[in-house]
């Protein structure tokens, strides 16, 4: 077997189809495309429905939405290619045929885990790299939709998100916010907070101050 070079076009060994690099890079690309997935969401309808003080529980939004973002979130976006990567992959290991089940939601995450836990037989994959070239794709559709580079996608850090996860444990992730958004949005556990509830947020996040995290600037005044 000759061998070939990387899709980033660095050497490699003849039985591998991913450099490190590309490896790690797909490997990050699959953990984040659930949470991408999850929210696009909230770029169907932008107006659509009032604050949420908890969990967001995702359904389809009416039409009409942004049609590029019913792509992704559709049969034939982020589900469709990750599952077709899953059964591809299965096949060409002789493997038993993906277990489909679950919401859009359930069944992203699902795929995503899987391919993220193949990796080490998909750099051997004479598909690879081909594999690679999709997630990374698919992984800068969403994240053009989610945090435009037109806008100041960093925002204004306000601090760890207060929220509780449903085994009591604080969600933690990083709140930021954006001149685009009047609310504010925690990216991982999708709970809403909008101006009204920016005073109680504050206490909240400065009371885990002594853990390290820094100040909320915006929310300070």
């Amino acid at each position: 077997m000759n061998a070939r070079p990387c899709v980033c076009r660095a050497a490699l060994p003849a039985d591998e189809t991913l450099c490190p690099r590309c490896r790690a890079a797909t490997s990050g690309r699959l953990r984040r495309l659930p949470a991408l997935y999850r929210l696009l969401q909230h770029e169907l309808q932008p107006a659509a429905g009032g604050p949420s003080y908890g969990r967001v529980r995702l359904v389809e939004a009416p039409l009409p939405v942004a049609a590029d973002v019913l792509t992704l979130r559709g049969p034939g976006g982020i589900v469709g290619v990750l599952e077709d990567w899953w059964s591809a992959m299965q096949a060409s290991r002789c493997g038993s045929a993906p277990v489909i089940a679950g919401t859009y939601n359930d069944r992203v995450t699902a795929a995503a885990t899987r391919l993220a836990f193949h990796l080490d037989y998909v750099v051997t994959w004479d598909q690879g790299g081909q594999f690679a070239i999709e997630i990374r794709r698919l992984d800068e559709r969403a994240l053009a939709i989610v945090c435009p580079a037109d806008t100041a996608e960093r925002g204004t850090r306000l601090g760890p998100c207060p929220a509780e996860n449903p085994d009591g444990t604080l969600c933690g992730a990083v709140l930021r916010h954006y001149r685009s958004s009047s609310a504010v949005t925690c990216p991982w556990c999708e709970v809403v907070y909008p101006p009204s509830s920016w005073a109680h947020l504050k206490e909240w996040i400065d009371h885990d101050r002594d853990q390290g995290h820094e100040e909320a600037p915006l929310l300070a005044g």
